[in-house]
């Protein structure tokens, strides 16, 4: 529960504003928070693209092979929040959810050396942070196995699952075997929805990366003022998961 409390907070301070006007970012609040929070850990900033901010632990060389993952900071909403309801969380979780996942992650040292993380802007529009962060890497001549984009979803609500895994795309066998075994060894319940909702993993896909979602299920309108409710128990399982994937496909 110590352990729940924690990442409680660290969402807290990351659901915070972040807009952009589709050029760059207008609102920085929650890139911000991201850099100091950041500041403390291994990794440093790679590449500062107008819509996108990509991190790494060690500096990126010509050949490398990378897994990125992928989780963007833009919002919709005319305020952000996130307050405890007891076994729920009630807030603007749209992607704030997302970016605590793969910083505690990050700030607990979970993820490998070769992991590319990007926090990514126009997401909600056309994705110009997603394509920002592709030729970004393309610069560095950086090889990019693999990119599982971190979001929320409805998907798995009602069966109370814990996370969801949502547009498989471009993954072959071997790796879409190591991936299930990944998720069935989280101990989770968990959805699929092989064409879900629209989101990054289409972007990085078109340039021919195999990429997959790994979204937490909410329930409630995601774009919605109001917020969306999120189970605390799946939060645990949702960071596992995270780990266990990046592992199986790096």
């Amino acid at each position: 529960m110590e352990a729940i409390g924690q990442f409680v907070e660290l969402l807290k301070a990351v659901t915070v504003d972040c807009k952009d006007d589709g050029t760059a970012f207008v609102v920085s609040r929650r890139l911000e928070v991201i850099e100091r929070l950041l500041d403390a850990t291994p990794y440093r900033l790679v590449a500062r693209e107008p819509l996108a901010l990509l991190f790494a632990k060690k500096r990126l060389n010509k050949g490398d092979s990378v897994v990125l993952v992928s989780s963007h900071i833009d919002c919709v909403y005319d305020s952000c929040f996130c307050s405890d309801e007891g076994e729920f969380l009630r807030g603007t979780f749209d992607n704030s959810f997302g970016n605590a996942a793969v910083l505690w992650a990050m700030m607990r040292g979970e993820l490998p050396d070769d992991v590319v993380v990007a926090f990514t802007g126009d997401e909600e529009c056309d994705s110009r942070g997603a394509v920002q962060t592709v030729l970004s890497l393309g610069r560095l001549q950086c090889n990019v196995g693999f990119a599982l984009v971190l979001e929320v979803t409805n998907v798995g609500w009602e069966s109370e699952a814990h996370f969801a895994l949502e547009n498989d795309l471009g993954i072959d066998l071997r790796t879409a075997h190591s991936i299930v075994e990944a998720a069935e060894g989280s101990g989770a319940i968990y959805a699929f929805e092989h064409n879900a909702e629209s989101d990054e993993s289409w972007n990085y896909a078109d340039y021919g990366i195999p990429s997959l979602t790994l979204s937490m299920p909410v329930c409630g309108n995601m774009h919605s003022d109001e917020g969306v409710l999120l189970r605390k128990k799946g939060i645990g399982s949702y960071c596992r998961a995270l780990q266990l994937i990046v592992d199986a496909v790096v």
